[in-house]
This record gives C-alpha cells, sequence and structure tokens, in this order.
C-alpha cells in the first residue's frame, strides 16, 4: 500500500472512531482501538490532566456517552508510519460535549494488527481552555453579594446559579423528595457528578453515593462537601445552596439539561 493510502486508511480510521463516539455508538468505536493494556487516553486542559490506562479503564469512563451532532474540522496532519507503528498529530476544531469554539492539539498512535490499524493512544490538549485566562483572572477579582431570589435562573433547568465568582458558581437548588440524580447522570464518566459541590443544606434530606460505594447522607442544617464523583437521591424535599468549580459545573448542568430534554419527549 503507498504512503498516500496509509495516511487515507489510518485519517478515516480517526475519525471513525471520534464519530462514533460522538454518535454514543460504543460497538464500533470499540473495534477502532487495541483493546489491551497497552491502550492510553490522556486529556489535558486548563482545569487539569486526565489519564485513562488500559482498555477497561478507557471503555469504563466512555460508557453511556450522551450523544451530540459533533462539528468537526481537522488540519495540519503530521504522520509518521512505520511497518507496524503509525503516529499522527493534528489541529482539531469541534464542539465537543455541545460547547463550541473548543480548539485542541491532539495525536494517535496506531499498532497494526492482522493488517488492520488499531488506535493504542489518544492524547488530547485543550488549548482553548487557556484562552483568556488574564482577563478571567481580573473578572474573578470582583467581590459580589446579593439575595438567593437574584441569581439568574437557567431556563433550561430552573435551577439558580451564578458564575464569575472567584472561578466558582454559586447555586441555589430546590429539589422534590424521591428525585434520583442517577439517571440525569448517565453518559458522564463512571455515570456521576464529576464536579466537587460545597454548600449548606437549609431543609431536606439528600443521600450521596460514592464511587468506591461509600454512602452518606446530609439533613437540614448542615454543611457538606461531595467530592467527585458521586451521584444521591433527595429523600426529604429539599433547599440548598452549593458552590462549585465553575467550568464543570456547566458541563454538567448542560448534560443534565440534555438529559431532560429527552424525558419531556417522550
Amino acid at each position: 500500500m503507498s504512503m498516500e493510502n496509509q495516511q487515507t486508511t489510518i485519517t478515516k480510521l480517526i475519525d471513525d472512531e471520534t464519530y462514533f463516539i460522538a454518535a454514543g455508538d460504543t460497538i464500533n468505536w470499540a473495534k477502532c482501538w487495541l483493546q489491551t493494556e497497552e491502550a492510553q487516553f490522556t486529556f489535558t486542559s486548563a482545569r487539569g490532566m486526565w489519564q485513562y490506562t488500559g482498555w477497561d479503564s478507557i471503555k469504563a469512563n466512555f460508557r453511556n456517552p450522551e450523544p451530540f451532532k459533533l462539528n468537526l474540522k481537522r488540519d495540519n496532519y503530521h504522520y509518521t508510519i512505520g511497518d507496524k507503528v503509525a503516529f499522527v498529530s493534528f489541529d482539531q476544531y469541534d464542539n465537543w460535549g455541545g460547547t463550541e469554539g473548543q480548539k485542541k492539539k491532539e495525536s494517535r498512535t496506531l499498532r497494526k494488527v492482522d493488517d488492520q490499524w488499531k488506535i493504542v493512544n489518544v492524547n488530547v490538549i485543550d488549548y482553548s481552555s487557556y484562552d483568556n485566562l488574564k482577563e478571567r483572572a481580573q473578572a474573578q477579582s470582583v467581590s459580589y453579594h446579593g439575595p438567593i431570589e437574584n441569581l439568574p435562573v437557567d431556563k433550561r433547568t430552573s435551577f439558580r446559579n451564578k458564575g464569575g465568582l472567584g472561578g466558582m458558581s454559586a447555586a441555589f437548588m430546590e429539589v422534590p423528595a424521591g428525585t434520583d440524580f442517577a439517571p440525569f447522570l448517565e453518559g458522564l464518566p463512571q455515570d456521576m457528578c464529576p464536579a466537587p459541590h460545597w454548600g449548606y443544606l437549609l431543609e431536606g434530606a439528600i443521600q450521596l453515593k460514592y464511587a468506591d460505594g461509600r454512602v452518606e447522607t446530609i439533613n437540614k442544617g448542615e454543611i457538606f462537601y461531595w467530592p467527585a464523583p458521586h451521584t444521591g437521591k433527595v429523600l426529604k424535599d429539599a433547599k440548598f445552596i452549593e458552590f462549585s468549580p465553575e467550568e464543570e459545573y456547566q458541563q454538567v448542568m448542560t448534560h443534565i439539561s440534555n438529559k431532560m430534554a429527552q424525558q419531556k419527549k417522550k
């Protein structure tokens, strides 16, 4: 096979893998990967670095993905192709998870198995997350205070929240007894909320469950810290104030609002 044909084959595999996972097609997505302990996925942004090593870890963290319409553009490809191993880097522009305007530097390492290329390593650097850090820092230096009822209402969820508070988002929640957060979190890593929260429970009771299986109940009048990842159920009609890292909070709210919209269609 000519070098040009090799590049075309590899590019198609990389594109297929991306579109499959965006569509929630985990069966065909998995076929693009070398499903061994060699497999690795690394994501880096201004919020930190996440790395999953081994196919089982990668598969678990992409379980039940939320499908969305992907707008994808790639350019500036650079290929290094050998008999059994290949490496390609490129620039990517997308709306991953529904957030427009994302810009990334990405690379793939591939291994040829039974004459078929398979992805063995994915590396993603979301450099757009570093944009305007100076402006954000200046905005975060502005103080704020105000009554709960003046917090803006997110029309997608009916929750009240305000961002731009030193990198944090403040929210006021009123959630009825019997509400199970788990269905709204399906599709996120481990099907749990990936954002930590700090707050105060004004009324009611909420049961939290963490990834290690630990369960605890927060009662009226208690302050709380919920590390990520977690899920929960409302045991008694609850009203609470919570503070969360703004970027993670907005991503979770976008995910939850999409779930709410899906339920309304049923």
